[in-house]
């Protein structure tokens, strides 16, 4: 069995990769990583201020 490399995908091979096989934990741990390694202070915030946000991001056609 071949050993998947999850450091030499890019950030959306990643994405792609984990969407497709969401049973692979070990996949799901290294997009959780290197998403926190991008972002290591995200902003906390009640759902409110989330549902906001996204409402604010889907009128702006943002992801």
């Amino acid at each position: 069995m071949t050993q998947t490399n999850f450091m030499d995908m890019s950030d959306a091979e990643l994405r792609a990769y984990v969407l497709q096989n969401p049973d692979n934990t070990e996949a799901f741990h290294a997009y959780v990583d290197r998403l926190h390694a991008a972002n290591p202070n995200p902003k906390l915030m009640s759902i409110e201020e989330a549902e906001a946000e996204l409402e604010r991001k889907v009128s702006q056609g943002q992801r």
